[in-house]
């Protein structure tokens, strides 16, 4: 799946909400679907009283952003390819229609230098003098944006939460040293026992919460790793109920006037909660588990700080 700012998507799930915007959008323009059946020409629909053909693509995995541009540009150079290899099924299909704009559609679109090759290719294009094509043939290269409005629709008459994310939610990278943060947690252990000093065994206690907390830190991104595999989706949900709980950590973190480990408390216990209200994907027992490992990464990476 690919992770936008429009929740984790693939190929399939791109392409079938989009089908959903364009018969919305384009209905009295003649919009006509066109089945992958028997074949993929590099045309998913275009609209017969208008001329615009549009391709939808969204990658099956998530790409950094060099990698993104390399496949988008390949795939970009192999969908138009497909107008000459196949213009004899198409000029069946489209009947009358000169197609004056070949729209692509993806997610998101980050490096200018995909609209150089789309130039390129748009006067390639030209070059073939199809019959099918106008004399101004133009590739267009739109993200999601174009269609926020059709997409929120759409979404809200299936039930599902608006986004109102400007780029698709992740999680804070780790770019410190271990040692650095296993500091961080043995000082912050140290804090979180303070009521409990003069006792005897307060090293060993000591001791012994930072162990669990460092160990809950390192198994922190595993555990996140193996719910994206799983359900890419709620993932994606729940990056952003953390990274927006995040900001709530901060902020009460300089203003805590309580004890550490009541802070401490008050942050694991209420993420847990936050995420067993809001996301159903997660049981009780889940939404702790997550809670617990993510409170540790906050103390270890000081998110979660005593004044």
């Amino acid at each position: 799946m690919f992770n936008t700012k429009f929740g984790p998507f693939n190929g399939t799930a791109w392409e079938g909400l989009l089908q959903q915007v364009f018969k919305r959008k384009y209905q009295a323009d003649g919009y006509q679907e066109m089945p992958a059946s028997p074949g993929d020409f590099g045309i998913e629909g275009f609209t017969k009283y208008t001329g615009w053909a549009f391709q939808c693509y969204c990658p099956d995995k998530h790409y950094e952003r060099s990698e993104l541009y390399d496949n988008l540009r390949d795939k970009i150079t192999t969908d138009l390819g497909k107008l000459r290899t196949y213009q004899a099924d198409l000029q069946a299909r489209l009947g009358d229609t000169k197609i004056s704009r070949w729209i692509f559609v993806t997610p998101e679109i980050d490096k200018n230098a995909l609209h150089i090759h789309a130039r390129k290719k748009e006067g390639d294009v030209r070059e073939w003098d199809l019959p099918f094509l106008s004399s101004d043939f133009t590739v267009l290269l739109w993200d999601g944006d174009h269609f926020i409005v059709e997409i929120n629709e759409i979404r809200t008459a299936a039930g599902e939460s608006i986004i109102f994310d400007e780029q698709a939610p992740i999680l804070a990278a780790l770019n410190g040293q271990q040692e650095e943060y296993e500091n961080n947690v043995h000082r912050k252990s140290a804090a979180r026992l303070a009521d409990t000093a003069s006792r005897p065994d307060y090293q060993q206690r000591v001791t012994q919460v930072s162990q669990l907390t460092i160990e809950n830190f390192l198994q922190a991104d595993g555990l996140f790793r193996r719910i994206e595999s799983t359900s890419p989706t709620a993932f994606a949900k729940l990056v952003r109920l953390i990274n927006e709980f995040e900001q709530y950590v901060i902020e009460t973190s300089a203003s805590w006037s309580g004890s550490a480990q009541e802070l401490t408390d008050k942050v694991r216990d209420g993420l847990a909660k936050r995420i067993a209200d809001e996301l159903s994907e997660f049981s009780l027992t889940d939404a702790n588990k997550v809670a617990r490992h993510m409170t540790a990464r906050w103390l270890a990476v000081c998110q979660l700080n005593y004044a």
